[in-house]
């Protein structure tokens, strides 16, 4: 499993600008999805021929003063709680400040290596003046300029020394499934629900250094392993009140899942961060369910349809995912998740042959023409598939790179009507012939 780094740090000590050097100086941005890295927290990079995933906590800054030093610090908990590593970055222009001081006490506490970096370190001045920061009493400061790239190599080759990758936990054998979302959907009660419902918990195994618990259930005479959502049962001492850790959250579970049921509040409806996670499913290839939890409280308000409708409206790269409508607090059609889970999971391992691609393929040229390349016509020659989970296929054309958005968007959705692939992500790879 990729190491996660969390950069944390007071407001406006340049956070955002050093995760941006990393990812975008690098070239290392690994997600292909269109849009997909505009809006996002997270970010994935290769240094020194390592992965890593890396978090941004930047860019949220209270109207309330008085409650910043509480909300950053509940940015540093929950960091410490997710990260294998921790960039703390401080401001050489503003100095050390108290603030500061009480950060990096909470990050003494950490079990986790911290790398203490000072920003905007641009003049001979400034540093000079980086010696008043060994007073939080750390044996070596990162000096860097985030805007310039100055030192940032310093900081990341210290980091791939240090990093391992983290082992994946030995589970017994099942489907793999996840249950992600934003904060106070109902995601732990739908777990406890599943968990008791028929008694089918069959052993709890320990997870990773998080003290996280996976647990293995058999139902119907299926076996599934729920992975516990960084920590679902073991975060009520820290307030989540900062929404983008809902993604960092779901890092972990979707890494290692199968499956990937993202919950939503059905009197909150779909957020921003919701779309992000889907997103983060989409990217890494999960299956995914949408999981519509509390109807009990929207039934005779609005009719599913409508209500998936709307969904689907804010969530446009994952309309191939189904929804199930619950309620965790009566239990009605929770068990209905582990039945659409089975079924996406045989979706993702499909094989169809290459005999079917072709002649659909064909059909789908005659229904709708591909443009020309210059004076000559761009003509799809042959697909075949390439792997399952998920479902990968080669198409081999004589012009691939002329191939617009739209017509591969096009090829997706005939694909997806001709063989169906619910909950899948299908990847189509154009390549010259």
């Amino acid at each position: 499993m990729k190491p996660i780094i969390s950069i944390v740090g007071r407001p406006n000590v340049g956070k955002s600008t050093l995760f941006n050097r990393i990812l975008g100086y690098h070239k290392a941005i690994t997600d292909d999805l269109p849009g997909v890295t505009r809006d996002r927290n997270y970010g994935e990079f290769n240094y020194a021929g390592k992965d890593f995933i890396l978090v941004d906590t930047g860019g949220f800054e209270p109207a309330d003063k008085e409650k910043m030093t509480s909300l950053v610090k509940e940015h540093i908990f929950a960091a410490m709680e997710e990260s294998s590593m921790i960039i703390f970055l401080m401001d050489c222009k503003d100095g050390l400040l108290p603030q500061d001081q009480e950060i990096a006490e909470i990050l003494r506490r950490s079990e986790k290596p911290v790398f203490y970096a000072v920003n905007k370190v641009d003049s001979p001045k400034r540093e000079a003046a980086i010696a008043e920061f060994y007073a939080l009493g750390v044996e070596k400061l990162y000096a860097m300029s985030t805007t310039h790239g100055i030192g940032v190599s310093d900081l990341l080759d210290d980091v791939a020394s240090l990093s391992e990758a983290e082992p994946e936990e030995e589970m017994e054998k099942g489907l793999k499934i996840a249950v992600v979302g934003r904060p106070n959907t109902g995601k732990s009660s739908i777990v406890n629900k599943l968990l008791g419902s028929e008694r089918m918990i069959v052993s709890d195994q320990p997870g990773t250094t998080r003290d996280s618990v996976d647990s293995a259930l058999l139902y119907q005479e299926k076996r599934f392993v729920i992975i516990d959502t960084a920590g679902i049962r073991k975060k009520s001492r820290i307030t989540l009140r900062v929404e983008e850790y809902s993604v960092m959250s779901a890092i972990r579970s979707v890494e290692r899942a199968d499956v990937v049921n993202l919950v939503i509040d059905a009197q909150e409806g779909v957020g921003r961060q919701d779309s992000s996670i889907a997103h983060l499913v989409v990217g890494k290839g999960k299956g995914l369910a949408l999981v519509i939890n509390k109807w009990d409280l929207m039934e005779g308000q609005v009719h599913q349809d409508d209500y998936l409708k709307r969904a689907r409206e804010k969530l446009p790269h994952a309309d191939f995912a189904p929804a199930v409508f619950v309620s965790a607090l009566t239990g009605k059609n929770v068990l209905r998740i582990l039945d659409t889970d089975q079924q996406i999971a045989k979706e993702l391992t499909r094989r169809i042959t290459t005999p079917k691609l072709n002649k659909a393929f064909e059909s789908y040229g005659q229904r709708l023409s591909l443009p020309h390349a210059g004076r000559s016509q761009v003509k799809i020659f042959y697909v075949s598939q390439a792997k399952t989970s998920p479902p990968t296929f080669a198409v081999f054309a004589n012009f691939p790179e002329s191939i617009p958005e739209h017509y591969k968007r096009y090829l997706e959705n005939c694909m997806r009507d001709t063989f169906g692939f619910t909950g899948s992500p299908i990847r189509l790879l154009f390549r010259k012939r």
